[in-house]
Protein backbone atom coordinates (compact mmCIF):
# COMPACT_ATOMS: atom_id res chain seq x y z
CA UNK A 1 0.00 0.00 0.00
CA UNK A 2 2.98 2.71 0.92
CA UNK A 3 4.58 1.66 -2.45
CA UNK A 4 1.26 1.90 -4.32
CA UNK A 5 1.04 5.83 -3.28
CA UNK A 6 4.23 6.92 -3.17
CA UNK A 7 4.32 5.44 -6.85
CA UNK A 8 0.64 7.49 -7.07
CA UNK A 9 2.43 10.49 -5.16
CA UNK A 10 5.38 10.53 -7.66
CA UNK A 11 2.96 10.37 -10.96
CA UNK A 12 0.82 13.56 -9.61
CA UNK A 13 4.26 15.42 -8.99
CA UNK A 14 5.00 14.34 -12.61
CA UNK A 15 2.06 15.58 -14.08
CA UNK A 16 2.17 18.97 -11.84
CA UNK A 17 5.44 19.83 -13.21
CA UNK A 18 4.03 18.46 -16.56
CA UNK A 19 1.18 21.44 -16.33
CA UNK A 20 3.85 24.01 -14.92
CA UNK A 21 6.04 23.41 -17.81
CA UNK A 22 3.79 23.48 -20.39
CA UNK A 23 1.60 26.45 -19.09
CA UNK A 24 4.93 28.89 -19.18
CA UNK A 25 6.09 27.21 -22.75
CA UNK A 26 2.49 28.47 -23.63
CA UNK A 27 2.93 31.65 -22.30
CA UNK A 28 6.54 32.62 -23.64
CA UNK A 29 4.59 31.60 -27.35
CA UNK A 30 1.71 33.54 -26.77
CA UNK A 31 4.00 36.59 -26.18
CA UNK A 32 6.50 35.84 -29.45
CA UNK A 33 5.37 36.78 -32.87
CA UNK A 34 4.60 33.21 -33.86
CA UNK A 35 1.69 33.42 -35.42
CA UNK A 36 1.23 36.94 -34.95
CA UNK A 37 -0.38 37.09 -38.82
CA UNK A 38 -3.44 34.98 -37.41
CA UNK A 39 -5.64 37.89 -36.07
CA UNK A 40 -8.25 35.91 -34.23
CA UNK A 41 -6.91 35.33 -30.64
CA UNK A 42 -8.81 31.93 -30.32
CA UNK A 43 -7.27 30.30 -33.55
CA UNK A 44 -3.76 31.26 -32.98
CA UNK A 45 -4.10 30.47 -29.41
CA UNK A 46 -5.60 26.65 -30.21
CA UNK A 47 -2.72 26.56 -32.26
CA UNK A 48 -0.22 27.68 -30.37
CA UNK A 49 -1.43 25.76 -27.67
CA UNK A 50 -0.88 22.79 -30.01
CA UNK A 51 2.62 23.88 -30.67
CA UNK A 52 3.15 24.20 -27.44
CA UNK A 53 2.25 20.64 -26.50
CA UNK A 54 4.43 19.33 -29.58
CA UNK A 55 7.57 21.04 -27.44
CA UNK A 56 6.58 19.43 -24.36
CA UNK A 57 6.26 16.44 -25.27
CA UNK A 58 10.01 16.20 -27.18
CA UNK A 59 11.23 17.95 -23.87
CA UNK A 60 9.19 14.99 -22.00
CA UNK A 61 11.09 12.20 -24.64
CA UNK A 62 14.34 14.03 -23.71
CA UNK A 63 14.17 13.84 -20.01
CA UNK A 64 13.05 9.98 -20.21
CA UNK A 65 15.63 9.18 -21.51
CA UNK A 66 17.65 11.04 -19.11
CA UNK A 67 15.76 10.29 -15.66
CA UNK A 68 14.78 6.71 -14.91
CA UNK A 69 11.84 8.14 -12.49
CA UNK A 70 10.13 9.09 -16.15
CA UNK A 71 8.75 6.47 -18.63
CA UNK A 72 6.79 7.20 -21.98
CA UNK A 73 3.96 6.34 -21.10
CA UNK A 74 3.99 9.20 -18.58
CA UNK A 75 5.22 11.68 -20.50
CA UNK A 76 2.39 10.38 -23.26
CA UNK A 77 -0.72 10.98 -20.77
CA UNK A 78 0.82 14.14 -19.01
CA UNK A 79 0.51 15.77 -23.28
CA UNK A 80 -2.83 15.59 -23.16
CA UNK A 81 -3.49 16.94 -19.81
CA UNK A 82 -1.14 20.15 -20.19
CA UNK A 83 -2.97 20.60 -23.67
CA UNK A 84 -6.43 20.41 -22.20
CA UNK A 85 -5.19 23.37 -19.42
CA UNK A 86 -3.64 25.60 -21.48
CA UNK A 87 -7.05 25.62 -24.02
CA UNK A 88 -8.83 25.73 -21.04
CA UNK A 89 -7.28 28.49 -19.67
CA UNK A 90 -7.17 30.39 -22.94
CA UNK A 91 -10.75 30.29 -23.46
CA UNK A 92 -12.04 30.99 -19.98
CA UNK A 93 -9.50 33.85 -19.65
CA UNK A 94 -8.05 35.63 -23.12
CA UNK A 95 -10.67 34.94 -24.86
CA UNK A 96 -13.55 36.12 -22.69
CA UNK A 97 -11.69 39.10 -21.41
CA UNK A 98 -11.33 39.93 -25.47
CA UNK A 99 -14.69 40.06 -26.13
CA UNK A 100 -16.60 40.01 -22.94
CA UNK A 101 -19.37 42.66 -22.82
CA UNK A 102 -19.34 42.86 -18.80
CA UNK A 103 -15.28 43.48 -18.78
CA UNK A 104 -16.43 46.36 -21.15
CA UNK A 105 -19.27 47.37 -18.93
CA UNK A 106 -16.90 47.39 -15.86
CA UNK A 107 -14.35 49.37 -17.53
CA UNK A 108 -16.50 52.40 -18.25
CA UNK A 109 -18.32 52.09 -14.65
CA UNK A 110 -15.20 52.38 -13.06
CA UNK A 111 -14.39 55.06 -15.54
CA UNK A 112 -17.46 57.07 -14.66
CA UNK A 113 -18.01 55.82 -10.77
CA UNK A 114 -21.04 57.29 -9.30
CA UNK A 115 -22.04 59.09 -12.43
CA UNK A 116 -23.91 56.42 -14.41
CA UNK A 117 -27.51 54.91 -14.09
CA UNK A 118 -28.72 51.75 -16.20
CA UNK A 119 -29.89 54.10 -19.04
CA UNK A 120 -26.38 56.25 -19.30
CA UNK A 121 -24.74 52.79 -19.62
CA UNK A 122 -26.84 51.48 -22.04
CA UNK A 123 -25.93 54.72 -23.99
CA UNK A 124 -22.55 54.61 -23.16
CA UNK A 125 -22.40 50.94 -24.43
CA UNK A 126 -24.15 51.82 -27.86
CA UNK A 127 -22.14 54.44 -28.54
CA UNK A 128 -18.86 52.73 -27.87
CA UNK A 129 -19.11 48.83 -27.85
CA UNK A 130 -21.42 48.98 -30.88
CA UNK A 131 -20.34 52.23 -33.12
CA UNK A 132 -16.67 52.93 -32.28
CA UNK A 133 -15.40 49.76 -31.46
CA UNK A 134 -17.57 48.10 -34.42
CA UNK A 135 -17.95 45.29 -32.66
CA UNK A 136 -20.80 44.43 -35.15
CA UNK A 137 -18.37 44.63 -38.10
CA UNK A 138 -15.32 42.41 -35.72
CA UNK A 139 -17.75 39.10 -34.97
CA UNK A 140 -18.73 39.81 -39.07
CA UNK A 141 -14.70 39.19 -39.73
CA UNK A 142 -14.95 36.75 -37.31
CA UNK A 143 -17.63 34.83 -38.47
CA UNK A 144 -16.90 35.31 -42.31
CA UNK A 145 -13.41 33.34 -41.23
CA UNK A 146 -14.70 30.89 -39.13
CA UNK A 147 -16.82 29.37 -41.80
CA UNK A 148 -20.22 30.01 -39.86
CA UNK A 149 -21.41 33.03 -41.83
CA UNK A 150 -21.24 34.72 -45.49
CA UNK A 151 -21.64 37.82 -47.03
CA UNK A 152 -22.51 38.39 -50.57
CA UNK A 153 -23.50 42.07 -51.46
CA UNK A 154 -23.51 42.68 -48.22
CA UNK A 155 -26.54 40.40 -47.17
CA UNK A 156 -25.50 38.03 -44.36
CA UNK A 157 -26.53 34.52 -44.64
CA UNK A 158 -25.50 31.25 -41.86
CA UNK A 159 -23.89 28.65 -43.42
CA UNK A 160 -24.58 24.92 -42.55
CA UNK A 161 -21.88 24.70 -40.56
CA UNK A 162 -23.45 27.73 -38.60
CA UNK A 163 -26.35 25.85 -38.17
CA UNK A 164 -24.93 22.68 -37.10
CA UNK A 165 -22.86 25.61 -34.59
CA UNK A 166 -26.39 26.73 -33.21
CA UNK A 167 -27.98 23.20 -32.75
CA UNK A 168 -24.62 22.18 -30.45
CA UNK A 169 -25.61 25.29 -28.51
CA UNK A 170 -29.15 24.69 -27.73
CA UNK A 171 -28.11 21.53 -27.05
CA UNK A 172 -25.88 22.61 -24.32
CA UNK A 173 -27.89 25.42 -23.67
CA UNK A 174 -31.01 23.08 -22.58
CA UNK A 175 -28.18 21.15 -20.41
CA UNK A 176 -26.73 23.44 -18.17
CA UNK A 177 -29.98 25.80 -18.27
CA UNK A 178 -28.73 28.68 -19.92
CA UNK A 179 -30.55 31.34 -20.79
CA UNK A 180 -32.54 29.84 -23.95
CA UNK A 181 -32.57 33.77 -26.04
CA UNK A 182 -28.77 33.43 -26.67
CA UNK A 183 -29.38 30.91 -29.29
CA UNK A 184 -32.72 31.14 -30.23
CA UNK A 185 -34.11 34.11 -31.77
CA UNK A 186 -38.24 35.02 -31.06
CA UNK A 187 -40.87 33.65 -33.96
CA UNK A 188 -41.03 36.10 -36.95
CA UNK A 189 -44.63 37.04 -35.90
CA UNK A 190 -43.49 38.59 -32.74
CA UNK A 191 -40.16 40.08 -34.77
CA UNK A 192 -40.04 43.87 -35.80
CA UNK A 193 -38.25 44.29 -39.21
CA UNK A 194 -35.05 45.71 -39.24
CA UNK A 195 -34.14 47.72 -42.46
CA UNK A 196 -30.35 48.82 -42.55
CA UNK A 197 -31.54 52.38 -42.09
CA UNK A 198 -33.19 51.42 -38.74
CA UNK A 199 -29.68 49.57 -37.51
CA UNK A 200 -27.87 52.65 -38.16
CA UNK A 201 -30.34 54.76 -36.20
CA UNK A 202 -29.74 52.45 -33.42
CA UNK A 203 -26.03 53.15 -33.25
CA UNK A 204 -26.01 56.47 -33.92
Amino acid sequence: MTQFLRRLGRLALIYLMALLVGFLLYLVLIASPLLASISLLFYRGVLLAFAGAIMLAILGALAARRFTVLDLQTVVGAIPLSLAFNISFLIVFPVTFDRSITMFLLARIEQRDGQLDAQGLQQVFIREYLKEMRQIDRRIDEQSVSGNIRVEDGRIFITPQGKRLLRGGRIVSVWFDADPRFVNAPSKENQDPISSDTARKIVR
